[in-house]
């Protein structure tokens, strides 16, 4: 029996609500990289400013980037190759935190998806962190491959229609407005399809490399080939997705008069911007436990009906005996007796 996605994000919030330290880790793991971005960028940044002499109580950006050309002239070429080392060392180091996190939940969850009753551990987070981060880390490069050379097309695309749009504008307004509106209609809706797409193809290409093992371009071929006999599976999750941005755009509303109160707002920002970014990471795991829920129990369910004795063959009828009145091997017919 095919399992409905509905029932699947039922199963995906049952299972982080069992798993909830894995909310805990994904927070624990921003603040992390938040500290990493103060040492090494921010540290490395601050002493070179103070050593260029650059003005940074300057009252306005304009004073700050006037002090800064000088800076420059004077010979501190060097602080810009700091800053973009620094830069590019701490996306390294965040690149290897998010993915070594993602790999440990993503784990986590199948391992609840197949067994509930098991007892969280962080020894088990850092085993399931280790056994997926490099098939894992390989499926999101070559989607990310994929979806570069998609946006790619697109905006070839773009392109075209565009100065196909301006040679009919000079032949017929109405033709060339005509065209343009349809054409960033499509763009739109392309975009937007390419956006769903490839976050659909994320989780569930990730639920074949967590679950079965597979490697980047297998598990691709298997999340393609997943969607297209469950379509409901691209539906579901799109709802889902959709669901979750409104959700983070309702908080973002809902938390910006804060700021605007002085310093009872500040106060009363820290607690509701570490409540809503724990939500925020709450919802994201329940949407992939839900993608994982919904591959496991419909690819389980196939393969246990393949797997069926006499599965997609004619059951093999009674073996008559010699009771029911056929002749055994070893019983003479009653017409030849003597």
């Amino acid at each position: 029996m095919t399992m409905t996605f509905s029932e699947s994000i039922k199963e995906g919030f049952g299972a982080i609500n069992h798993r909830w330290q894995l909310v805990l880790i994904r927070v624990l793991a921003s603040v992390v990289n938040l500290a990493a971005f103060f040492i090494i960028v921010g540290i490395p940044l601050f002493i070179a400013i103070m050593v260029a002499g650059i003005e940074l109580a300057a009252s306005n950006a304009g004073q700050f980037l006037a002090s800064l050309k000088d800076a420059f002239e004077r010979g501190y070429v060097w602080i810009a190759a700091l800053v973009l080392a620094s830069l590019l060392l701490y996306a390294i180091f965040a690149a290897f935190v998010w993915m070594y996190v993602i790999s440990g939940s993503m784990g986590i969850i199948a391992r609840t998806l197949e067994n509930r009753k098991e007892i969280f551990r962080v020894k088990l987070f850092h085993i399931e962190a280790r056994r997926h981060f490099t098939p894992l880390a390989n499926f999101y490069l070559l989607l990310g491959m994929f979806m570069l050379g998609a946006f790619i097309v697109l905006g070839v695309a773009v392109g075209g229609a565009v100065y196909l749009s301006d040679a009919l504008k000079e032949a017929s307004s109405f033709l060339g407005l005509m065209l343009e509106v349809i054409l960033n209609l499509f763009i739109a809706l392309a975009g937007l399809f390419a956006v769903y797409g490839s976050m659909t193809l994320g989780s569930y290409g990730a639920g074949a490399v967590v679950l079965d093992g597979e490697q980047a371009w297998p598990a691709l071929k298997k999340a393609v080939k997943f969607l297209s006999e469950h379509p409901w599976g691209f539906w579901g999750y799109s709802f889902f997705l959709t669901a979750y941005g409104m959700a983070m755009f309702l908080l973002f509303v809902i938390g910006y008069p804060f700021k605007l109160i002085p310093i009872i707002g500040v106060v009363i920002m820290l607690p509701y911007q570490i409540a809503s970014y724990a939500l925020g990471r709450y919802l994201g795991l329940s949407l992939v436990g839900s993608a994982f829920s919904y591959y496991f129990r419909n690819t389980r369910t196939k393969n246990i009906q393949e797997e069926a004795p006499g599965h997609g063959q004619i059951p093999p009828g009674p073996v008559p005996t010699a009771q029911e009145g056929t002749p055994g091997p070893a019983q003479t017919p009653p017409s030849e007796a003597v």
